[in-house]
């Protein structure tokens, strides 16, 4: 081998290595901004800013206190539980990415006669956790939010009360996955503004928040954030696992959702079987904020599902 062809090999693998340092340290970056534990600075401020005014207005009330309890893996989950008098159901509020249990405040007054634990996800708020998985494991984190609630939350006169779980975004995906898992974990789902797909949602979120290329940036992320996450991206087919589903659900979705399209319902309608599942579509909104912004229809449709499977409030 001549002496020029050996310098153009040498100058071609150093050439690869610096390419595959930077793809790599660019790929982290992006995953840790993506899924890693994070403090987000929103309109008001940082987010645990806001979070903490917001609970301080929380514990003015007497019928709330702060409560722990370990997810399926042992990680300790921080949540409020907000316990009523002569309640006629416990609801469970699992949070949107990147949110926190706070955020949840407005349903406390939408629903007065439910008892309510709003709790943070692994990697959010107060709770334990170092990555996010966009439901891969949170979906632990709802089965042992519902078993706590049904083992410790109960009626004035120590009865059982049907448990109603209601997630948005992620919280819902989680949820989800939680019922294909454990079929009979709770008596009904309220699934506002999920995905379908998490392989989909990613792509979609990757193009929209990170302007790279996605080869080779998207997929190099996507194969650290699963193997430090101890996770499969692949298992998060919420299309397939609503066909497991065997209770009530309703869907809920913003007809004009820009983050998270409400195509993303209607196939997760059209794939569960369970009776008297049900599907709105509701009025112009952001995403997750049909609670907010149309609150009184909100609270209809989801009473007058629940009525009619047998859990009037």
């Amino acid at each position: 081998m001549n002496i020029k062809r050996r310098k153009l090999l040498v100058i071609l693998a150093i050439t690869f290595l610096v390419i595959s340092a930077a793809v790599l340290g660019v790929s982290y970056y992006i995953l840790s901004q993506l899924t890693f534990v994070s403090d987000p600075m929103l309109y008001e401020g940082r987010q645990s800013e806001i979070a903490k005014m917001i609970s301080d207005e929380l514990f003015k009330r007497t019928d709330i206190e702060k409560i722990s309890y370990p997810s399926r893996d042992g990680l300790r989950l921080s949540a409020y539980l907000v316990k009523r008098k002569n309640a006629k159901a416990n609801l469970l509020l699992c949070h949107g990415y990147r949110n926190t249990k706070e955020f949840m405040y407005a349903y406390i007054e939408m629903f007065p006669q439910c008892n309510i634990i709003m709790f943070d996800f692994r990697a959010h708020g107060e709770s334990d956790g170092e990555i996010i998985t966009i439901g891969c494991h949170e979906y632990k984190d709802v089965l042992a939010s519902a078993e706590y609630m049904k083992n410790e939350v109960r009626g004035d006169d120590g009865h059982v009360l049907p448990l109603v779980v209601l997630g948005i975004s992620m919280g819902g995906a989680s949820a989800v996955k939680a019922a294909s898992v454990e079929r009979r974990f709770c008596d009904a789902l309220i699934i506002d503004s999920s995905f379908s797909n998490l392989n989909k949602m990613i792509r979609r979120g990757f193009s929209l928040k990170v302007g790279l290329p996605m080869f080779p940036f998207l997929y190099v992320t996507k194969a650290m954030l699963e193997y430090f996450a101890s996770c499969s991206i692949d298992t998060m087919d919420n299309q397939k696992a609503a066909e497991a589903i065997i209770i009530p659900v309703l869907f809920i979705h913003s007809c004009n959702d820009s983050f998270i399209k409400p195509s993303h319902s209607m196939r997760l309608y059209e794939h569960t079987h369970a009776p008297h599942t049900k599907l709105w579509i509701g009025p112009q909104c952001r995403h997750g904020w049909l609670h907010s912004g149309y609150s009184e229809s909100y609270k209809h449709k989801v009473e007058k599902f629940l009525k009619k499977i047998g859990i009037p409030l």
